[in-house]
């Protein structure tokens, strides 16, 4: 009797784990092993998993594009700001007095060479020349 009890785990050791290991993997390719009850007893928590899993993948792809946004947005900025320096600066060649000069002469005007004049008046004067 004790030869026999140690000759059947001798035996089961000469299946090896590799066979239950494909003997497992057939019953998922399958799908019999969803008519397990365990399985089925634990379909919620099953369920539950998948949609978290398809959560993740959502949010994964919603990161995504708003790094992506994010560096459009920073290149749209870049570029922004290099129109606006060179925009100022064209601006701030234009406004120069002699660069204005230049352009009205052109037209026939010159620039004046006298000071301009400055006129006081006081306020009796002033109020003199409102009221009718």
């Amino acid at each position: 009797m004790n030869k026999l009890r140690q000759e059947i785990p001798a035996k089961q050791a000469a299946k090896g784990p590799g066979r239950s290991f494909g003997r497992g993997l057939v019953n998922v390719l399958n799908g019999t092993f969803l008519t397990r009850e365990k399985v089925l007893a634990n379909m919620p928590f099953l369920l539950f998993i998948a949609g978290l899993m398809l959560f993740y993948i959502g949010y994964g792809y919603w990161t995504e594009r708003t790094v992506r946004d994010l560096d459009r947005t920073s290149s749209e900025l870049k570029e922004m700001r290099s129109e606006y320096i060179t925009i100022r600066s064209h601006l701030e060649k234009a406004e120069r007095q002699s660069q204005v000069a230049d352009d009205i002469a052109g037209l026939g005007l010159r620039e004046s060479r006298q000071p301009p004049l400055r006129l006081t008046v006081d306020e009796k004067e002033a109020e003199a020349l409102h009221t009718p």
